[in-house]
């Protein structure tokens, strides 16, 4: 018999929806230490983590769209992981109930590229540094205005704080 490693539920969202807020903070710090494919990475993270916790308060939703019960099942159990080459389709998903997250899943996925490729002409649709930051700077306040928007019950506000003064600086700096 196969048994979960941990319970998906409340406390579960909350860790998720922190650790999201938490790659965002780092995201800026390793942009601003110059690890910019790093700093993509864990923005990236960041999206993967709010996806993860989107999912698991709208299960039920997700599970009427569902269009066998193989579907079904795989929404009940591996969803809330967030596959990266699954992320789109959830969104998609999540779209079709009234969560429209789409643009940030693809900045976040171009940037996830941009961590494993750099700028490699052909696997990475970046070739300047200002851009890939334009784009990190869209994933960073958008993330965090899903979270605001979604999860208002989680009381991070000092997180927030931080997030908003340490983009500001590095924003100012460049």
């Amino acid at each position: 018999m196969e048994k979960d490693l941990y319970k998906v539920d409340e406390d579960y969202v909350e860790a998720r929806v922190i650790e999201c807020l938490s790659d965002l903070l780092l995201s800026i710090a390793l942009w601003k230490d110059g690890y910019t494919r790093n700093s993509a990475g864990k923005a990236f993270s960041a999206v993967k983590a709010l996806l993860s916790a989107l999912i698991v308060v709208n299960e039920e939703k997700l599970l009427s769209l569902a269009k066998d019960d193989k579907e079904r099942e795989w929404i009940k159990k591996k969803a809330h992981t967030v596959p990266t080459h699954s992320m789109y389709a959830l969104a998609q998903m999540l779209k079709e109930i009234g969560i429209d997250v789409i643009q940030l899943v693809n900045y976040a996925l171009d940037l996830h590229e941009y961590q494993y490729n750099g700028f490699e002409p052909g696997f990475s649709k970046y070739s300047r540094k200002e851009d890939v930051l334009k784009d990190l700077t869209t994933v960073i306040k958008e993330t965090e205005k899903a979270v605001i928007t979604y999860f208002p019950k989680v009381e991070i506000k000092e997180i927030y704080e931080k997030i908003d003064k340490a983009l500001a600086n590095l924003i100012s700096q460049t």
